[in-house]
């Protein structure tokens, strides 16, 4: 099963006490069961041996997977990752994210968050004793999409410039028509962060 996760890259590897740091998610390690592929979109040189990948780029975040989409041939993958790079998570969550996701066969879902992350969708919350929820909405900081739903993403950019994931995310669930899963058995870490754009625009 191929994977791949694109990722802006602008700042350098964080880290959370919750997670192996050791094999942070965008560690290049063969246990991982999928590859990375970064946009380096300023002046910021991403840590040798976190990508397989890497392009230079400018532009907004979906702006960038457009563009990724547009010139990388997905159709060679399974599950699409779209990222941001501030997360912080390990690479046995995302391998059991993915497996869960092609067991019970979710095509849009994403890790859910832990306790203390920033983040104001309770409903993306860990739960302890769950493995995964399926509701409406996932946040567009770092979902995955099943390579059968991207041409229904290429087919809505055509007509929709999307600059933000916010407003973005929110349709994602109804113009895909899948459930959007949350993975509860895994996590990742979404620090706080001042925002580059009014949330409330």
């Amino acid at each position: 099963m191929r994977n791949v996760i694109f990722v802006p890259v602008g700042i350098p590897l964080e880290f959370h006490e919750a997670y192996d740091k050791n094999n942070h998610w965008r560690y290049c390690k063969p246990s991982r069961n999928y590859e990375v592929v970064a946009y380096n979109y300023n002046d910021f040189k991403p840590e040798f041996g976190t990508y397989d990948m890497i392009v230079k780029d400018k532009g907004f975040k979906w702006d960038l997977a457009k563009h990724f989409l547009d010139t990388y041939d997905y159709r060679d993958f399974n599950y699409i990752g779209f990222w941001d790079d501030d997360l912080v998570t390990d690479i046995q969550s995302i391998n059991r994210a993915l497996e869960i996701a092609k067991s019970k066969n979710i095509k849009l879902f994403q890790l859910s968050t832990i306790a203390g992350s920033e983040s104001t969708h309770t409903i993306l919350h860990q739960i302890p004793g769950y493995s995964y929820s399926l509701t409406n909405f996932n946040e567009g900081m770092g979902n995955f999409f099943h390579s059968s739903l991207i041409p229904i993403l290429l087919d809505f950019w055509n007509y929709h410039e999307v600059k933000s994931g916010w407003g973005f995310d929110i349709i994602l669930s109804a113009i895909t028509k899948e459930k959007a899963g949350v993975m509860h058995e895994v996590s990742m870490y979404h620090p706080g962060k001042p925002s580059y754009y009014d949330k409330q625009a």
